[in-house]
């Protein structure tokens, strides 16, 4: 089963920065700025500006000549690195980001060069506006802070309502959507075939009606408003049903399973 559900933006950026990596270390710099050590590490690691009140520049070149952005004024942003250059400038040496955008994506990806010091690992804590995350690049923490904060998590919310006494799992999460063994963090795991196939073909019903057809699957498979007071661990990845392709490509889009502890 592929990943590009989740991962396929990523691939596109660090496609993009490697393109623009190779152009710019070629350009080096300057007399002023020089080049001492780069690299790109696989798979790219996700940061967030460390400070919205004060200047962090992205320079488009590694000259730092011209600048593209300002950290600061990218209160909702989350970058995703994948290069991490070393320049010697007047003697002293400091280490640069090679970093574009990731959530939520402008109109326009910015990439560019941005010194470490202004950027703290993990996501942006803002998830207000950010649509999907990367269950490969989040933690257990920042996935359950996304659900909980952004606007299109409503009917997530709504469905965990209906289990109170759970708790959501990063991993298995990412298990109800790849069904890899790595990711099942508990021996028994309820999946359900009906919604897997109502979750991953598209339609045009409100959320209180998607709502009400994911309550009868539930119950259908005996999971009744008073079996959903027990505790569970659950799985969960929800994208308000938007998505490029169709189902009968093999991709799962969305994915929702219910592990017993």
């Amino acid at each position: 089963m592929n990943k590009k559900l989740v991962s396929a933006i990523l691939t596109g950026l660090f496609a993009v920065t490697m393109g623009f990596a190779a152009q710019q270390l070629k350009v080096q710099a300057s007399s002023q700025y020089t080049v001492v050590k780069s690299s790109f590490p696989a798979g790219g690691t996700i940061y967030h500006a460390k400070s919205f009140t004060k200047n962090a520049y992205v320079w488009k070149h590694l000259n730092h000549k011209q600048k593209i952005a300002n950290l600061k004024n990218y209160p909702n942003s989350s970058w995703y690195r994948t290069g991490i250059i070393t320049l010697k400038h007047n003697g002293k040496k400091s280490v640069y980001y090679l970093v574009s955008n990731s959530s939520p994506l402008s109109k326009k990806t910015i990439t560019g060069f941005v010194w470490r010091g202004y950027l703290k690992k993990g996501y942006n804590p803002d998830f207000t506006k950010v649509k999907s995350i990367s269950l490969d690049n989040a933690t257990n923490s920042e996935y359950n802070q996304f659900i909980k904060h952004s606007k299109y998590q409503q009917l997530t919310r709504d469905i965990l309502a209906l289990f109170p006494n759970s708790t959501v799992s990063k991993p298995l999460s990412r298990y109800a959507l790849f069904r890899e063994p790595k990711d099942k963090v508990v021996t028994d795991v309820a999946t359900f075939k009906a919604m897997d196939d109502f979750l991953n073909v598209k339609n045009r019903l409100t959320n209180q009606q998607r709502l009400a057809k994911i309550k009868a699957i539930l119950a259908a498979n005996g999971y009744t408003a008073a079996n959903r007071q027990r505790e569970y661990i659950i799985g969960i990845y929800l994208t308000n049903f938007q998505w490029s392709d169709q189902y009968d490509t093999g991709d799962m889009h969305q994915g929702f399973v219910i592990g017993t502890k």
